[in-house]
């Protein structure tokens, strides 16, 4: 008698490619935490080959998510003169790899112009760490990533910078060897602050990179970097509420403006 061979029943099968199929996903796209870090989630917003090319690729805003990117690559290419702060154009949103976590990235020079360096001082976009998690800085701080919006004591790497932008954000970063800048620091804390509160995406913190005695605001593909003597409330709060929220390819802002 010839045996008889049970063949798997189709259910098995559905649910032994479904398994297949969860794991391969993890693998391309889940977050693995390795000791404090986790590698960030891939998004359809934020593809880890970077932003498309200018004035191609835009999708079409039939969704929310479409309608976000379409609105992003639009900020992202807007050189207008009407938006404060130098326009500087998108070095991509590719990532670096997370380990080791103190590689540096150059700033550009006349002998080094590419998208592996950056284009200002502090970044308005290119490579950034991927991580989302808590990390150990070398400096022994603890630092969730991308930070929240907040006033920080302590230096952000900047390669975490171009992150803070891409959900949203605006970095302030200063560098103070006198007295005055130092007076100047604690107003523009109090102006961070009250624009934090009305719902603006800021970070703020000490930047070793910059030059003594400066500040330095960046936004995605824009900058405005100015000696601590010329600081106006007026310079910074204006630079705050036009950029913040207003590359948003993420979605993270829940209101289209800030009042």
């Amino acid at each position: 008698m010839r045996a008889q061979i049970r063949r798997p029943s189709l259910q098995l099968l559905l649910v032994t490619a479904l398994v297949a199929f969860a794991a391969a996903n993890a693998v391309l796209y889940g977050g693995f935490l390795v000791d404090e870090r986790a590698i960030d989630v891939q998004k359809v917003s934020a593809s880890s080959r970077g932003a498309a090319p200018p004035g191609r690729g835009l999708p079409e805003p039939n969704t929310a998510t479409n309608a976000a990117a379409f609105a992003a690559n639009r900020a992202e290419m807007d050189d207008s003169h009407d938006l404060p702060g130098r326009f500087v154009p998108t070095q991509g949103r590719q990532h670096l790899s997370p380990y080791p976590f103190n590689d540096r990235v150059p700033f550009c020079d006349p002998d080094r112009v590419s998208n592996d360096c950056y284009a200002s001082n502090p970044p308005t976009s290119g490579l950034h760490l991927p991580v989302q998690g808590i990390v150990r800085l070398p400096d022994g701080h603890k630092l969730k990533l991308p930070p929240d919006p907040d006033i920080y004591d302590f230096a952000i790497p900047r390669e975490v910078v171009p992150h803070i932008e891409e959900h949203a954000g605006v970095y302030v970063g200063y560098n103070c060897s006198s007295d005055p800048c130092r007076a100047t620091v604690e107003r523009l804390k109090d102006l961070v602050a009250q624009e934090n509160s009305l719902g603006a995406r800021v970070i703020m913190s000490p930047d070793p990179d910059l030059d003594d005695d400066m500040i330095g605001m960046a936004a995605w593909t824009r900058v405005d970097d100015f000696e601590a003597g010329d600081y106006t409330d007026d310079r910074v709060r204006d630079f705050i509420k036009a950029h913040s929220c207003r590359f948003d390819p993420e979605r993270f802002c829940t209101a289209p403006t800030i009042n």
